[in-house]
């Protein structure tokens, strides 16, 4: 039995700014978006899944590829359709955490793969275990937080030329003082810096 990923064929949507053949060629030197789903923020948005079934629990709106900024619908640990080091920026937010180990190793390698510049991954932290009453997302299969990502970047890209952060939050609103906690892990790594 295939995956899902291995049943879907890349679909490149064309706006008035780029072609379906234009992306192996041409220089992009701007943001690539991966896993944009109904926010995208590159020039370029790669995203697997169009229906909202295969997102958000089957909630939510369907991505309209139609109006989003040249949509190239992919499977992101195979983004073969770009060149290496093809994008300045490539920006990943809430995708890491939904593909299992080993295949969050793989998304990571081919993120690094097409950055030119400066990769940023955000996910949620691994500390969201400690709270069981919080309704953790079931599709949430990886779990991370910043002494993950300080091992596996120098075993797995071979660069020390990156930062992690954990992003805090109080746990119920910032107007009632409860204790800061982890939220958030965001990882930069940059080529060149």
């Amino acid at each position: 039995m295939t995956s899902i990923t291995q049943q879907v064929t890349p679909l490149i949507y064309q706006t008035e700014t780029a072609t379906a053949t234009s992306y192996a060629t041409e220089t992009l030197s701007g943001v690539l978006d991966v896993g944009c789903g109904l926010h995208p923020r590159g020039d370029v948005n790669v995203d697997l899944y169009i229906d909202s079934r295969h997102r958000r629990s089957g909630n939510g709106p369907n991505i309209n590829p139609e109006t989003v900024q040249n949509f190239v619908q992919a499977d992101a640990c195979n983004m073969y359709m770009f060149r290496n080091q093809q994008f300045d920026t490539v920006r990943c937010y809430h995708l890491i955490e939904h593909i299992p180990a080993p295949g969050c190793w793989d998304l990571l390698k081919e993120l690094w793969r097409v950055t030119k510049h400066h990769l940023v991954i955000v996910c949620p932290n691994r500390y969201w275990l400690k709270f069981p009453k919080l309704n953790r997302s079931r599709n949430h299969v990886s779990n991370f937080d910043a002494k993950t990502f300080e091992k596996a970047v120098p075993q797995i890209l071979g660069t020390r030329n990156f930062e992690v952060k954990n992003i805090y939050r109080g746990i119920f609103s910032k107007m009632i003082p409860f204790p800061q906690w982890p939220h958030l892990v965001r990882l930069d790594v940059w080529r060149n810096r």
